[in-house]
């Protein structure tokens, strides 16, 4: 891959530049051994709930350098700054014998990414039903434990708890696009509209994470205490689905 062909057209304009910067730089890392980069996430989609967050990539590579990740290290603060994250390093191995541990997380990327060159290890990603769905109820009710500690330690400042339920909102949408993957569901792109078709299929009230999502919510202890309610309906939808129902998948062997 030395003379690189890097696609930024499915990026928005603003990051097309520091995005061929940042896979250059991966790609002298890496001594050509960089086999698929991509960016992912809703960021992408140009989705007002993650305006302002970090721009998430992931770079598949042949192995893991740790000396070679130590270097590249050095210009994460000049990356940082143009508002990318660290990228995420994975080999074709371990996505393939990840897809029953993080599911929710591949599922993301699959169904949220740009490819900017080599191949696209995500596109045909299987997921089982049974993985997908223990994810789903283990991650909301993960949320539901630190939604309560992080009441313990707001202290009685209840203007903490709006970051605290806009954590579990991103925690909560990536959840959903999971339960609708187990529905059969063509998941929709942006955030709100993925709680509103999630509202239809599941029949459980998202209103509260509908106003955080939307940035209408003014949170204080009553919002909570609604959004926490919301929460724990839908982690006992999701503890009754049944996912032996669910659209077959069975795991990509390539």
């Amino acid at each position: 891959m030395s003379n690189i062909d890097i696609d930024v057209t499915g990026l928005p304009r603003n990051v097309h530049e520091i995005f061929r910067e940042l896979t250059r730089a991966l790609v002298e890392l890496t001594r050509d051994g960089l086999l698929g980069f991509s960016a992912f996430g809703g960021w992408l989609r140009d989705d007002s709930f993650y305006e302002g967050t970090p721009a998430r990539s992931v770079a598949v590579v042949e192995r893991f350098d740790l000396q070679a990740l130590d270097r590249f290290a050095g210009q994460g603060v000049r990356f940082g700054k143009r508002g990318l994250s660290a990228p995420l390093i994975m080999t074709p191995a371990y996505i393939q014998a990840s897809c029953d541990v993080f599911p929710l997380e591949l599922l993301e990327i699959q169904q949220l990414h740009a490819l900017l060159t080599g191949k696209d290890h995500f596109a045909e990603l299987k997921f089982t039903p049974g993985d997908l769905r223990l994810q789903c109820e283990r991650e909301l009710k993960s949320e539901l434990i630190q939604l309560r500690q992080g009441l313990l330690a707001a202290a009685g400042q209840h203007k903490l708890l709006g970051d605290l339920c806009r954590n579990g909102a991103d925690r909560t949408t990536r959840v959903l696009r999971g339960v609708l993957h187990l529905k059969g569901e063509t998941v929709a792109q942006h955030a709100d509209e993925l709680l509103a078709r999630s509202v239809d299929i599941t029949g459980v009230a998202l209103d509260a994470i509908h106003r955080v999502v939307s940035g209408t919510a003014q949170v204080g202890f009553t919002e909570f205490e609604t959004f926490y309610a919301e929460l724990t309906n839908l982690a006992g939808y999701v503890d009754k689905l049944d996912s032996r129902s669910s659209p077959p998948a069975n795991r990509s062997k390539a």
